[in-house]
């Protein structure tokens, strides 16, 4: 009932004439689009238009996204605050869901460059890439995993660099922080793989500077895959063969400090990379 609920608002808001639908949504989006293209701080759309709800600021998110990609295919999805806590910083109740970009994908890069970013965080998370077109809703986990051609380790790269401090609908507006991502090795046998039961250790300079675990996210990984996979198809997003999402942050969000990381996610492999100034 509830996703039938967030369809509904949806249609009524996309079909609406009013303020929100039409020349305010352009306005919006174009303002953080312009904020991301000259590298500036993201604008709170919620001190422009303090009334904007979750399903508006979703809205605004499309727009935004759209005019980013230019025609081109989003590189995947990503969840954001799928944990308690997370969700309990930003007063809300649920999990925000964005799209990221292929000019995110970091994975080949030698070092990431700290000054090319605003407010650059690290997440340990996991990959689900997708090997059979998702047009529709999907019913449950055992529909889910047809479509699913391989799993793999992530450290997603969000930029928080807001004017100031945020609040729920300003972080769904601006995509959920979405910004870069590296990509781990993809496993294709993950059958017997327990998701949720999997650790992941971050380490800085042989430092642990973050612990997490599978079932952090939404308390279950295939969960909070579901959820996402239906989010984004509700919001009329095809996801295609080749693209993948993400389902959101294991242990803590970090700050992004210059040095060497190590992220090791047991079964799922490692990822080690650099961050210079």
């Amino acid at each position: 009932m509830k996703l039938l609920k967030h369809i509904v608002l949806w249609i009524a808001l996309t079909t609406n004439t009013g303020l929100c639908a039409g020349e305010l949504t352009e306005e919006l989006a174009e303002q953080l689009l312009q904020s991301h293209s000259n590298n500036q701080r993201v604008p709170l759309v919620s001190s422009i238009y303090p009334d904007l709800s979750v399903e508006q600021a979703y809205l605004v998110q499309s727009y935004y996204v759209k005019k980013h990609l230019a025609g081109a295919p989003p590189a995947g999805f990503k969840a954001g605050l799928t944990s308690a806590a997370g969700q309990k910083k930003f007063n809300l109740n649920q999990a925000l869901a964005g799209v990221l970009f292929t000019s995110g994908d970091l994975s080949a890069v030698p070092s990431i460059e700290l000054s090319q970013f605003k407010h650059l965080m690290l997440e340990t998370e996991f990959g689900f890439e997708i090997g059979k077109t998702i047009t529709g809703l999907v019913a449950n986990q055992a529909q889910l995993r047809p479509h699913i051609k391989a799993v793999f380790p992530v450290i997603e790269l969000p930029d928080l660099g807001f004017a100031s401090k945020p609040t729920g609908v300003d972080i769904i507006a601006a995509n959920v922080g979405s910004a870069a991502f590296i990509k781990g090795k993809p496993i294709t046998l993950f059958a017997d793989l327990d998701l949720n039961a999997l650790k992941v250790t971050l380490t800085k300079e042989g430092k642990t500077v973050n612990i997490g675990q599978g079932s952090d996210a939404l308390g279950n990984q295939w969960e909070a895959a579901l959820w996402l996979v239906n989010t984004m198809v509700a919001q009329g997003w095809i996801l295609e063969p080749g693209q993948f999402f993400i389902t959101g942050a294991m242990g803590k969000m970090i700050k992004a400090k210059p040095g060497d990381y190590h992220a090791d996610f047991g079964e799922l492999g490692s990822i080690s990379f650099s961050i210079v100034p």
